[in-house]
């Protein structure tokens, strides 16, 4: 054995194998991961140090367990990866199908945290929009929108049961919003979203605020995301061009 060899952990042996065989394609997902007794034998470690290395592939999103059952090779988070595309947009261009459910369309007086965010008094009534995202008939995010009641007031029932929040802004304001403010945390899902995403009460959650700008006007849209944590991820690559000495 290299000397080198010595020194990585035993985890990280078990770690590396299952996630080269997923990343290979020799897991597949859905299917199951050897048990944990069977993994000790075969590195000669404990059922304990197995476990810790199965935990690091469920953080990753490689893996996910099923009480009773076992752990079985997770499906592929759907990634957004395109800050300048929307989330339809992107998942239209890799090919799958984007449909909504409709939970309720109405007016409410706007609260603090909405009121600021879109610039108005609080308790001006505002237009709420919440909608279920599903891709290939599942339940990925639950979105709740606020718009100006003048501009909520314009949206078509075409609009509000099956497309996209931007197309239907930019065709009541006539031109593309002009920046946005995006905000991403982690939570865990409550009982009501848990029964309208169709996952179980505690599990993780990703929620992506975000407020559209038309400039000069101000902003002319506030909303939240909330995404099941086992299907969705965020990734982003920036870069910077340096300056040129004569700029």
């Amino acid at each position: 054995m290299p000397a080198e060899a010595r020194f990585i952990p035993n985890y990280y042996k078990v770690e590396k194998s299952l996630r080269d065989r997923i990343r290979s394609g020799k897991l597949k997902p859905g299917q199951p991961i050897p048990p944990e007794s069977a993994l000790a034998q075969r590195f000669g470690i404990s059922r304990m140090t197995v476990r810790h290395a199965l935990s690091r592939l469920v953080f990753e999103g490689l893996i996910e367990r099923q009480q009773g059952r076992g752990s079985f090779v997770a499906r592929p988070r759907l990634e957004y990866t395109k800050a300048l595309l929307t989330f339809e947009e992107e998942m239209r261009a890799r090919g799958a199908t984007i449909a909504y459910r409709v939970l309720n369309c109405g007016t409410e007086p706007a609260d603090g945290k909405v009121a600021e965010a879109l610039g108005l008094s609080e308790g001006t009534l505002v237009t709420v929009l919440k909608r279920v995202r599903l891709v290939d008939g599942e339940p990925v995010g639950y979105e709740v929108r606020y718009v100006p009641r003048k501009i909520g007031e314009t949206l078509t029932p075409d609009e509000i049961r099956g497309e996209a929040l931007v197309p239907a802004l930019e065709r009541i304001l006539g031109r593309p919003r002009t920046r946005q403010t995006v905000r991403v945390t982690a939570s865990t899902v409550r009982p009501e979203e848990a029964r309208i995403l169709g996952v179980k009460t505690g599990a993780a959650l990703l929620v992506r605020e975000n407020t559209w700008y038309l400039d000069p006007d101000g902003p002319i849209q506030f909303g939240k995301t909330i995404f099941r944590g086992d299907r969705y991820q965020m990734f982003l690559e920036y870069s910077s061009t340096p300056l040129s000495s004569g700029a």
